[in-house]
């Protein structure tokens, strides 16, 4: 735009004439190209017209002439169409390729323009016409078009049309510069006439001549403004001396003045810079105004004695208070613009420094109190704390110092003071000295210590009740960190120790567990079970089984070595890491004295308590160099410790391992089992040791695993122990009952079959409504079933043992006792429950008749269950020396390899051919 405003004239008639001229022009050049194309398109369309009736009118003679070979005529054809036409040359090429070619005698004139020859060339291409008669090609005959003269005489049109254009122009330009140098020149007249009448050389109205009515408007306006401000201009000197007269009285009242000489004296002064600089006027006089008042802030100047000065000024009146004044010191410039003299003007600003010391003291407070919340989020030493808490007191209230004093029985005690290397601030402190208006305190308690926090200022000046506040504020900002602070200590504590018994919980054992693997060497790891303890809550209630772990932890601390750390993991299981360079036989000692101390009775309520404790002991890194393949390990032998009687410290070893694996596994494959369709029943045959006929049969539960059989002593534990006994066992109930109904409908004489009941299965509410609804469901009697139970099931609660036989032996279902002998063996159920048969353990059958012990356990179950009308199954018989021997005293069943191994169901049938009676009867 700069380029622009330089290039654009600085006349009013110069300005409408460049207007002018680039309008004419713009529409000048809008014109021409518009009428520049229209020739252009119309030269383009006449020059085709003319080209294509030539073509016509040609290849009608060159027809006519190549039939009959008349080649002579063909050209002198072809000359004829040259002359006046747009071609430049024409050619006829028959089919054997002969070319008959014609040029255009040469033009005269100029040389178009390429632009406008090329914009020809790409409108027009050569006219090729096919000579064809009666169906036969002869040849082709080509014009070519001649651009350069088509060019020629659109140039020629271009350039007059363009002269005339520019003629036009030229006339129109001079013509209105002409007229608007006339009408404009008014304007010129009107600006002598009105440098005249500034001069007072004029007194006339100005005259517009013939100007335009606008600019005689203009000139009419001008006189009026003139008269006008003739006829003001003498009242506004008038009323501008009073205005001023008035000003100097206002701002004598409202400021302090006085006059200097250029050296910088006082000259002359108001009555109110008199009272202000508690000096007399006499005083005043011929002082420097630099010896009036204590400078505040540096002066701002520009050229040394030529501009305005500022500054800010303290002044102490004639009874000593302070006051503060804005001086601002003018210069007065005589007609040579040399310094006449000095007007210098005070305000008072008292009140706005006193407001803005206010302002900026509650600023400071508000930082020092809004930091020292910061760092007292943050901040978990005590004693930076209580340091922090001091400095933001002193600095918050630019107090010489600042302390926190604390209650104590012997006095007050110093916690902390602000400045640290205050010479007596600390003495001060802690004698409670400095009382009057320079000293502020306020009390406060952090956790259960009490005090003052003290400030101490100038004596002269007292602190404000805002000042207080803020130390109040401060103090209850240090009270909340403090209980923060002591609020954190605690959940640390907590996080990492057990609330009952204060030892290192897990996540604390883990961490130091790691540590100790991490700096190397032998690392002994004990993990601690109590045994039983489950029985103590149960009985004695839960604040029993609280106190018994927290003896058992003192007993732990007492019994274990120097150096060794105990946590307690969870429950009644803990941990001990052995102090470094324990031997495993130091370890083992040391388990076999916790084992000592825990196995003494524990006395709970007035009541003698005794549990015991299976020890685990694994030992870094011979069983794991990680902390948690060490505490696997470690629980895996004190499992082993508990199975192989408790009480006592078992060493981890390699094997355990591949029992738990194996365990591990077998739950896996056990957890889908019964839907994979992987369970099958057998059944084992029972036979009646008199008549040899069948009694029944015994059906048993079959696993074939995914990597094959697996049996049943191994797997039945894990049944039990995992709880997926009992919809096993349920679909043992059903499934026996629906083979059952199978067997009668096939034609076998009603038997009854015996099923295990599990101990779980046994605790169950609904039990005996589950086996009633699968008889009802297989359409079968309830007395086609017997249910075999142990000894420790019945014993565990007697008196729901008794509901529950009482309810399935009022449906008509057998109950016996499986492997008596090796349990309670009480002989008080036996005559409580409605038993129907006993059936004596394959232990006690196994050496029979040689054993005599075994054969006298025999001979009194025998006696013992027909006394009570019970009858007797013997288990395990395998050969004819065992079963004689029950014969003979009197056993009434035999089950075993003797008489049938466990059979599929299917293959049970054949039983009744009489075949295999016949064989075990033998």
């Amino acid at each position: 735009m700069a380029p622009l405003r330089h290039l654009t004239p600085r006349t009013l008639w110069g300005r409408m004439l460049a207007l002018y001229s680039a309008t004419l022009l713009c529409f000048l050049v809008l014109g021409l190209g518009t009428y520049y194309h229209l020739q252009f398109v119309r030269e383009i369309e006449d020059v085709q017209d003319t080209a294509g009736m030539l073509a016509e009118v040609a290849s009608l003679a060159v027809e006519d002439s190549v039939v009959v070979g008349d080649y002579e005529t063909v050209q002198r054809t072809l000359a004829k169409t040259l002359h006046y036409s747009p071609f430049r040359a024409a050619a006829f090429i028959d089919v054997g390729g002969h070319t008959l070619r014609i040029a255009a005698p040469p033009r005269d004139g100029g040389t178009p323009p390429a632009a406008i020859v090329g914009m020809v060339a790409a409108q027009l291409y050569d006219v090729n016409r096919p000579i064809t008669v009666g169906g036969r090609d002869y040849g082709v005959m080509r014009l070519t078009f001649d651009e350069a003269a088509i060019a020629q005489r659109l140039w020629e049109m271009i350039r007059d049309a363009a002269l005339l254009a520019a003629a036009c122009v030229l006339l129109s330009l001079f013509a209105m510069h002409r007229l608007l140098r006339r009408w404009l020149g008014q304007l010129t007249r009107l600006q002598r006439y009105e440098e005249d009448l500034s001069s007072g050389a004029a007194d006339a109205a100005a005259r517009s001549g013939d100007a335009p009515l606008e600019i005689e408007q203009a000139m009419r306006a001008v006189d009026r403004i003139t008269h006008s401000i003739r006829s003001r201009f003498d009242q506004r000197i008038d009323t501008l001396i009073d205005s001023l007269i008035q000003h100097k009285s206002a701002l004598d009242e409202a400021c302090s003045v006085c006059e200097l000489d250029p050296s910088g004296r006082i000259v002359a002064a108001n009555d109110r810079y008199v009272t202000a600089s508690g000096y007399s006027r006499e005083e005043l006089l011929t002082m420097p105004i630099d010896q009036i008042g204590e400078l505040l802030e540096p002066r701002r100047h520009g050229r040394h004695g030529a501009s305005t000065l500022t500054c800010e000024v303290r002044l102490a009146d004639r009874a000593g208070r302070p006051h503060w004044h804005r001086r601002t010191v003018v210069p007065i410039f005589d007609a040579a613009r040399n310094v006449e003299k000095y007007i210098c003007i005070e305000i008072d600003i008292t009140d706005r420094r006193r407001s803005e010391q206010l302002a900026l003291a509650h600023a400071r407070k508000h930082e020092q109190a809004a930091a020292f919340a910061r760092c007292a989020l943050v901040e978990s030493d005590y004693d930076t704390l209580c340091r922090l808490l001091v400095r933001s007191a002193a600095v918050g209230l630019q107090a010489e110092c600042a302390a926190l004093l604390q209650h104590a029985d012997s006095g007050e005690r110093c916690v902390a003071v602000w400045p640290p290397l205050h010479p007596d601030a600390r003495a001060e402190a802690d004698a409670g000295t400095g009382g009057g208006t320079g000293r502020a305190e306020v009390a406060l308690r952090w956790g259960e210590a009490r005090g003052v926090l003290a400030v101490q200022g100038p004596a002269e000046e007292g602190f404000t009740d805002h000042d207080r506040y803020f130390l109040d504020n401060l103090a209850g900002t240090f009270a909340n960190a403090v209980e923060r602070h002591d609020s954190s200590l605690q959940l640390r504590y907590l996080a990492t120790h057990d609330p009952l018994t204060s030892l290192p919980n897990r996540a604390a054992f883990g961490d130091r567990l790691a540590t100790t693997i991490a700096d190397g060497g032998v690392v002994q790891l004990l993990v601690i079970d109590l045994d039983h303890f489950k029985n103590v809550n149960d009985t004695l209630g839960h604040a029993a089984g609280d106190a018994l772990l927290v003896e058992a932890t003192h007993r732990l601390q007492a019994a274990l070595p120097r150096r060794a750390f105990v946590a307690r993991l969870g429950g009644d299981e803990f941990a001990v890491i052995c102090p470094p360079g324990f031997t495993d036989e130091a370890a083992d000692a040391c388990a076999e004295a916790l084992v000592d101390s825990l196995h003494r009775p524990f006395v709970l309520d007035g009541q003698q308590v005794f549990i015991g404790a299976s020890i685990g002991i694994a030992c870094a890194p011979r069983d794991g160099s990680a902390a948690d393949d060490l505490v696997r390990n470690a629980d895996t032998a004190m499992y082993a410790a508990k199975q192989h009687g408790r009480a006592r410290g078992c060493r981890f070893q390699g094997e355990m391992n591949a029992r738990v694996a194996r365990r591990v596994a077998l739950e896996s494959g056990l957890r889908g089992a019964l839907d994979a369709g992987e369970f099958t029943l057998a059944y084992q045959p029972k036979q009646d040791v008199a008549s040899g006929r069948l009694t029944g049969f015994e059906a048993l539960l079959r696993w074939n695993g995914p990597a094959g059989p697996v049996q049943p002593t191994e797997f039945v534990p894990v049944l039990e122990d995992t709880g997926m006994i009992l919809p096993v066992g349920t679909w043992v109930i059903h499934s026996v009952c629906a083979q059952v109904r199978a067997w009668r409908d096939a034609g076998m004489p009603p038997v009854p079959v015996a099923v295990n009941l599990s101990a779980r299965q046994f605790q169950q509410d609904d039990l005996v409504d589950v086996i009633l609804a699968a008889t009802r469901d297989a359409g079968i009697s309830p007395s086609a079933l017997e249910f075999e139970l142990t000894e420790s099931m019945l014993m565990s609660d007697p008196a729901a043992a008794e509901g529950i036989l009482l309810r399935l032996k009022a449906a008509g279902i057998g109950l016996s006792i499986d492997d008596f002998g090796t349990g309670y063996s009480s002989l008080s159920y036996l005559k409580r429950f409605p038993l129907d048969a006993l059936k004596i353990d394959r232990a006690f059958v196994r050496d029979l008749p040689a054993d005599s012990e075994d054969l006298a356990i025999t001979r009194a179950v025998i006696a013992l269950a027909h006394s009570l009308g019970l009858r007797v199954i013997a288990e395990g018989v395998e050969d004819a020396a065992q079963l004689a021997s029950l014969r003979a005293n009197g056993c009434d069943e035999i089950q075993g390899y003797l008489y049938g191994e466990p059979l599929p169901a299917a293959d049970c049938l054949a039983i009744f051919t009489g075949k295999v009676l016949e064989k075990t009867v033998a």
